[in-house]
């Protein structure tokens, strides 16, 4: 969801509204499970988040790819008991599918190209199975709201038209001066984010507080 400048507060509810019902469509509720040798242990999700947000900067993808690329992975894993030696091949493939349902053609890895630089230990037929995999599980439904398209419609909400040209969602986004790990710590700390961004934001405009729509 890329913004190209101030919307009207009615478009701005209902993105908000499509954003917080589809997440309400695919919500589940996270029941912690004793971590194994044989099941993903929250450690290794984690890391291999943060892989992918590496391949992001690496491939110079937007960053609703990566986000759309941890929803995909976290989707499929509260879906089904995935064995860690399998991880990086799924989380490579939710990379795969994400990049093909954000970027413009000529932007998205080749996948032989995908599959020898992320060095994910998979081939790109292993990762076509995979995808397919992924798909049949995700009942071939890739459109969800992540928690970018939250910061970027609570950025727009919050924002006075004419602080959208001094900061845009996209420089939090993909300026390389934050921490490479930056959309991870997004994702990851999601709701702790979004509360202490609005905070900013609203110090910004002087203490006045979003009015309403």
């Amino acid at each position: 969801m890329k913004f190209p400048g101030p919307l009207e507060n009615q478009r701005l509810s209902f993105l908000l509204e499509k954003a917080l019902s589809r997440e309400a469509q695919m919500w589940k509720v996270n029941v912690p499970k004793m971590p194994t040798s044989q099941t993903v242990s929250p450690s290794q999700g984690d890391e291999v988040i943060q892989w992918l947000a590496k391949l992001k900067y690496q491939f110079n993808l937007y960053p609703e790819t990566f986000a759309l690329a941890s929803s995909l992975l976290d989707r499929f894993l509260a879906t089904v008991k995935a064995h860690p030696k399998y991880l990086s091949c799924i989380a490579i493939s939710c990379f795969f599918l994400a990049a093909k349902t954000v970027e413009e053609d000529e932007k998205i890895p080749a996948l032989k190209v995908l599959a020898r630089d992320s060095f994910c230990g998979c081939s790109a037929s292993e990762i076509l199975r995979m995808e397919r995999i992924i798909l049949d599980k995700l009942n071939w439904d890739l459109h969800t709201a992540t928690p970018l398209d939250f910061l970027h419609i609570f950025h727009a909400i919050s924002l006075p038209s004419n602080y959208f040209t001094v900061w845009p969602a996209a420089h939090f986004c993909s300026s390389k001066d934050p921490c490479l790990l930056w959309p991870w710590l997004v994702w990851k700390w999601r709701n702790l984010f979004l509360i202490g961004f609005l905070l900013q934001l609203n110090c910004f405009r002087k203490h006045r507080w979003i009015a309403p729509s």
